[in-house]
């Protein structure tokens, strides 16, 4: 087994704990990620060009943002698994723990460019523009084209199924102007088990912004990070004053986006990545009951404090305290 090889089976297991614990769909994301950044950086050699400050600041942050497609969620781990090589290859004997921490702090310094330019489409290619349309439409067919020399993608195209559509559609009950709608969501912290969640009631008509302090109240955090929402593995929303996001929080609605088993992924703290999934389990429609604030309606599990991540410390959880905070909201 040469040393290419026991690289990518050393970093198999932190693949693996991404795709798990992430709530990834599949690993692909992650494989290509070295693969494309090995290439392009020493063709695989495992050279010194991989210490080359300039070499590895230009595959970050120009030839990956524009060539390599992956979904935005991805990108935040495509980040942490290059983290993980720099350990892997010092591991391996194949770079010093000081060329190790040095190129680790090197790449963190970039993060945020990195993670900028993954998701905006200013920065792709016009080939990456057409994968990242066709993965939108549920086409995930994409040739290998590492060894091509041009790190650009082929696109196979897939033939499109003709289906008849006879099921007869039915009139949907109509909300009246009296009735107040209201969602139900569950929304677990990714990453542990036992699981970590929290179900709750929200009104509708509530921005994104209003939401993430929600969330903030309900998992205890301090509201101290930045954050962001994911929506389709393909919308970034986000504060205003957040570069990398797309959609500003604060005018973006939640009816826009919010229908029953929709899934929805909320980052806290770019440091640590506190990864959570809203699942929007069912709209409500009610004429009597309605609260203009959120309410914790069920609660699992203690939360890990504020940059605690890998060496937690846990806050007990405390549903009377959520919802007195909740009313304030």
């Amino acid at each position: 087994m040469d040393k290419l090889d026991k690289l990518f089976d050393r970093m198999t297991r932190d693949m693996m704990h991404y795709f798990i614990a992430g709530g990834l769909a599949e690993p692909d994301g992650l494989i290509r990620t070295v693969e494309f950044f090995l290439s392009l950086v020493d063709k695989g050699k495992l050279s010194n060009k991989l210490l080359d400050e300039k070499i590895v600041r230009d595959a970050l942050i120009h030839h990956m943002p524009k060539h390599m497609p992956l979904f935005i969620d991805e990108s935040f781990y495509a980040y942490q698994i290059l983290l993980d090589l720099y350990s892997a290859l010092y591991h391996e004997g194949i770079i010093t723990e000081k060329d190790c921490k040095d190129m680790q702090y090197f790449i963190y310094l970039n993060k945020t460019t990195f993670l900028t330019r993954m998701s905006s489409p200013n920065f792709w290619s016009k080939t990456k523009l057409g994968i990242m349309d066709e993965w939108r439409e549920g086409n995930f067919e994409v040739e290998d084209s590492y060894t091509d020399g041009h790190h650009d993608y082929e696109l196979e195209e897939v033939p499109q199924k003709s289906n008849i559509n006879n099921i007869l559609k039915f009139p949907k009950k109509k909300q009246t102007e009296n009735q107040e709608k209201s969602y139900l969501i569950r929304v677990d912290l990714k990453g542990y088990k036992p699981p970590i969640w929290r179900r709750l009631q929200i009104p509708a008509d509530i921005t994104y912004g209003r939401l993430h302090r929600i969330l903030q109240v309900a998992f205890d955090w301090e509201d101290s990070h930045l954050h962001s929402f994911f929506v389709d593995r393909t919308k970034m929303i986000g504060p205003s004053e957040l570069e990398m996001s797309r959609f500003s929080e604060e005018q973006q609605v939640i009816d826009e986006d919010f229908r029953e088993g929709v899934k929805i992924e909320y980052i806290y703290d770019f440091g640590c990545d506190w990864d959570h999934r809203i699942l929007v389990e069912k709209i409500i429609i009610d004429e009597e009951m309605h609260y203009d604030h959120a309410i914790c309606v069920k609660a699992k599990g203690d939360t890990p404090m504020e940059d605690s991540r890998g060496d937690e410390v846990w806050k007990p959880l405390d549903l009377a305290t959520i919802n007195k905070k909740l009313e304030r909201e």
